[in-house]
């Protein structure tokens, strides 16, 4: 009866540490996406503030280009790596919990065959 209990239990820590390393995984992914994407709107604002004034300049919009000035492009790139990083930052929170669900799930898994060897 204590192996079947012990087979289970550990059965169920491996499905869950599987599913939570492919979150993790997916969540490093969208972290490395989000860091290029800040890193490209940081380099075009920088480039956009070193034209000349009255530089017209353009915004695409699906497949159209809409003229704005370019403050109001530069605001929005501020926006964006506001957005992103923010963003980064709420993933990186639920990759510490997933870690420490992990971790404690291993744990209360140790308890139980402590607990199993103690009786027998």
């Amino acid at each position: 009866m204590a192996d079947a209990e012990l087979k289970r239990a550990f059965a169920e820590l491996q499905q869950k540490m599987v599913e939570t390393e492919q979150r993790m995984r997916m969540a490093d992914a969208q972290i490395d996406g989000l860091k290029r994407s800040v890193k490209r709107t940081i380099l075009t604002k920088q480039e956009i503030s070193g034209l000349p004034e009255g530089t017209r300049t353009y915004d695409s919009v699906g497949r159209c280009f809409i003229l704005r000035p370019a403050d109001d492009i530069s605001k929005m790139l501020d926006d964006r790596v506001k957005t992103s990083e923010e963003r980064i930052k709420t993933l990186d929170e639920q990759k510490g919990y997933m870690e420490k669900n992990v971790k404690e799930s291993q744990e209360s898994l140790r308890e139980l065959v402590r607990q199993k060897q103690s009786r027998a």
